[in-house]
């Protein structure tokens, strides 16, 4: 089965950013840093943290059609999610109450 970018039915080109890889799989945007955070899915060449991303259409095709990567990469980002959700559930309970006397002059 081949891939198209959209429904002009042109191909991908040769290399893709986070968004279109995201959009080759069928997933949010979110998913692909997550992915390359853990280390299941590696850019092309060495960029910097905050350099642009690119990716090889030829390998995500083939992901594409790897079950048993696929499998791990969805349950990576599940766990990831839920790790950040947690983070972010116990710094917002970690606001401490106003001293008792504080209470008082209020």
């Amino acid at each position: 089965m081949n891939q198209h970018a959209g429904s002009n039915d042109h191909p991908w080109p040769a290399c893709v950013g986070v968004e279109e890889a995201a959009r080759m799989f069928g997933w949010p945007p979110y998913f692909i840093p997550a992915l390359m955070k853990c280390g299941h899915l590696k850019p092309l060449g060495k960029p910097g943290q905050n350099a642009r991303k690119w990716f090889a259409t030829c390998e995500l095709e083939r992901l594409q059609h790897d079950l048993a990567w696929l499998d791990k990469a969805v349950r990576l980002v599940e766990k990831h999610v839920q790790e950040a959700n947690h983070k972010q559930r116990e710094s917002t309970l970690r606001v401490e109450p106003a001293a008792p006397e504080e209470r008082l002059a209020a």
